[in-house]
């Protein structure tokens, strides 16, 4: 009984150092989340964005040949949707 409150005590103290571990991060994050890039403090900006390199037909392989018919006209419908959506 008295191993059980121990144990109690410590679940107690380990909760609430993880809460105010958890509340510190939160708020070091909120801080940096509404920071805009200034260009007169960094000058040089990387912009990355992933670009496929592969084809539709690269992409869609299966064993059965009228899905995969089926899947490239709907992919290059999106595509095409996609486009037209900027013209």
């Amino acid at each position: 009984e008295i191993h059980a409150e121990v144990q109690l005590k410590n679940y107690g103290k380990f909760l609430e150092e993880y809460t105010s571990q958890l509340k510190r991060i939160e708020d070091a994050l909120d801080d940096s989340v509404g920071d805009v890039w200034d260009f007169s403090l960094d000058p040089i900006a990387l912009k990355l964005l992933p670009y496929e390199q592969s084809s539709l037909l690269e992409l869609i392989k299966t064993e059965n040949k009228v899905l995969n018919k089926v899947i490239t006209v709907y992919a290059a419908l999106c595509c095409e949707i996609k486009k037209l959506k900027y013209e």
